[in-house]
């Protein structure tokens, strides 16, 4: 099994097809449910030269718009997040406004205008689907099905009650690599001996087992080498075993990803998930996110145990993205073509093989 050529980590022009192909075509993650809480409430997600708009409406549904006024293509909103006030989304340029749903509501001096309806001039949506209290969009104009395209996912993780739990930490962190080096790093634990020692030894690599090798939902489980332990600095857990959670996952931590920009891993005690977003061919951004039952986040004591695993995660993150940009640098090199993957790198094989079909590159 072969790595992909360097070009695919460094050529303008590849990049520029994954993000028609990939990211303008496919279902990934904007954010979660309780970012957009109440009616008015906003989020601007960048998804490469886009940008869409997601808010909840009256009704407390989500929608996404995209972030462009439909009178002369100025972008709304500016800001990451906000509140809609009196629930209208109004353009800066010339007040044109919108309701919650999109629709335009109020054009100022066109009402006269030959042929001109206020109802062919609503805000341009994207497609979403909610699942496990993630918000997934859709930026194609006649999407595959969520259910189809991510349906590995369907009924998974139910013991962990995810709707339910809630943001108890966040971790930002912007790396000069592809976004391919950091999903592919998280799939396997080839490096983690030598990259992360104390990783290995709460989950020796040798024991993980992939169950989902194909599509876009990829992954499997570690077993954890303490009874009842957790990724925390001392391998003991963080919180007590999340909702549902019982026997085997008591002992295991799950690692998942959700093509193209999610990565999740639910633990027994809390449940991490990545947010990754290229910026460029060589930039990302990827926001790490703690999960835990809001039981957990109103008691002070159990919120200063759970530090442990910020710290651990924290620490190895920063392990992860200094070789991930460490290979970003060696895959320039004019004397890279391609690599041969190791036999625990299997899953690697099958995300690059994700990569190209969606490419147009295999059948």
């Amino acid at each position: 099994m072969y790595t992909l050529p360097g070009e695919y980590y460094h050529s303008e022009e590849i990049y520029g097809r994954e993000l028609e192909q990939i990211f303008y075509q496919r279902w990934q993650l904007a954010c979660r449910e309780e970012q957009v809480a109440e009616p008015g409430d906003f989020l601007t997600v960048p998804v490469g030269d886009e940008s869409i708009i997601v808010t909840r409406t009256r009704n407390r549904d989500i929608r996404a718009h995209f972030n462009v006024c439909r009178h002369r293509g100025t972008q709304i909103c500016a800001e990451d997040e906000g509140h809609f006030t009196n629930d209208v989304i109004q353009c800066p340029y010339h007040a044109w406004q919108y309701d919650l749903d999109g629709a335009l509501k109020g054009a100022p001096l066109m009402r006269d205008v030959p042929g001109f309806d206020k109802k062919d001039y609503s805000l341009h949506a994207a497609h979403v689907h909610l699942w496990g209290g993630f918000v997934f969009i859709n930026l194609a104009d006649s999407p595959a099905p969520f259910e189809e395209e991510m349906g590995a996912l369907i009924g998974r993780f139910g013991d962990w009650r995810l709707p339910e739990l809630r943001i108890a930490h966040h971790l930002p962190y912007r790396l000069k690599c592809n976004w391919k080096l950091i999903i592919q790093n998280y799939q396997e634990c080839y490096h983690c001996p030598g990259v992360h020692p104390l990783l290995s030894d709460w989950t020796p690599f040798q024991n993980a087992v992939h169950d989902c090798l194909e599509g876009a939902v990829i992954g499997g489980f570690m077993t954890l080498t303490k009874k009842r332990g957790s990724m925390t600095m001392d391998g003991e857990a963080a919180a007590p075993p999340v909702c549902n959670v019982s026997g085997d996952d008591l002992q295991r931590v799950h690692y998942y990803s959700v093509f193209p920009n999610l990565l999740l891993t639910p633990h027994p005690d809390y449940v991490l998930y990545h947010l990754i977003r290229p910026v460029s061919v060589d930039e990302i951004t990827s926001d790490c996110y703690f999960l835990l039952h809001p039981n957990i986040l109103n008691d002070a004591d159990r919120m200063q145990r759970f530090q442990s695993a910020v710290e651990f995660w924290d620490m190895t993150n920063k392990q992860d993205w200094a070789v991930c940009e460490q290979m970003q640098l060696g895959t320039r090199s004019r004397r890279f073509k391609r690599g041969r993957y190791a036999p625990q790198e299997d899953i690697l094989y099958a995300l690059d093989r994700e990569v190209l079909k969606a490419l147009g590159e295999l059948d």
